[in-house]
């Protein structure tokens, strides 16, 4: 990891950041993490999203398949402003938090994972069936009156 960050307050702010769009983007908790330059990224199959250095924006590093579609996904992420136009390619800076429609928009383009939303029955169906797991996998030496 590089020095991306003069210091750890810095790369503190650059996650809190981050985390503020994680969460109105609705997207998966995992695609949070450090790219090779060891800035705080959101990362999906067909791009990512990092933060402007402004404390307020982002910007959409985004890989079209042909220019055709990179035209297309210019017109989808219209709420975004063109920074850095390439054939297939480029760089969108996003000055607010996403709307809804908005965040389904760039979880599609960037190929970005959807956080699980799960009812609070389906939660406690969930959480009863890890507790039998656990409990079968402990070894017999750990059950009491066995060994």
């Amino acid at each position: 990891m590089g020095d991306t960050y003069s210091n750890a307050s810095d790369a503190d702010a650059d996650r809190a950041q981050q985390k503020v769009l994680l969460k109105a983007l609705n997207a998966w908790d995992r695609s949070l993490r450090r790219d090779a330059c060891g800035a705080w990224t959101i990362t999906g199959k067909q791009g990512s999203i990092h933060t402007w250095g402004d404390g307020r924006t982002w910007v959409l590093c985004v890989t079209c398949r042909s220019s055709r579609h990179w035209t297309a996904t210019k017109g989808r992420l219209s709420f975004c402003k063109v920074t850095l136009e390439g054939d297939d390619e480029g760089c969108l800076r996003l000055f607010n938090l996403p709307t809804p429609d908005q965040a389904a928009v760039i979880r599609d383009v960037l190929c970005i994972r959807k956080r699980v939303e799960l009812d609070p029955d389906e939660l406690v169906r969930r959480q009863a069936m890890m507790k039998s797991l656990v409990q079968r996998k402990r070894p017999a030496s750990n059950m009491p009156g066995i060994g």
